[in-house]
């Protein structure tokens, strides 16, 4: 985040996790920008806080297909499954921080996006 003496709004760290490509990164920054919400270091959202992208950052590789393109999940292909649960990861980061950079603002109780 920014140094102690500095408060964020969440809905600009949010927007910084859906501008962030690498999936590492963007956890990386999703926990960085929990322990600064639970330390009080990150404000409620503001609503003139900077817009959301359109669309999620994602990194370059691997190349995106479509999914029919995709090899069936099996038992006999974990490697399947475990990239088909990165996946699902992913979005489940990138649809909660994009719920707070759309939506959030400072009269939703803090509770909310405590989780």
């Amino acid at each position: 985040m920014k140094n102690k003496k500095t408060r964020s709004c969440l809905r600009a760290a949010a927007c910084r996790v859906l501008a962030t490509a690498e999936p590492e990164s963007k956890v990386l920054l999703t926990r960085e920008i929990a322990t600064a919400w639970f330390g009080g270091m990150v404000s409620l959202p503001h609503p003139q806080a900077v817009a959301p992208t359109e669309r999620p950052a994602r990194p370059i590789k691997p190349q995106l297909v479509a999914p029919r393109e995709v090899p069936k999940r099996t038992r006999s292909r974990p490697d399947v499954l475990l990239h088909a649960i990165a996946h699902i990861e992913l979005n489940a980061i990138d649809l909660a921080w994009d719920l707070i950079a759309r939506f959030g603002n400072p009269t939703t109780p803090r509770t909310f996006f405590d989780d």
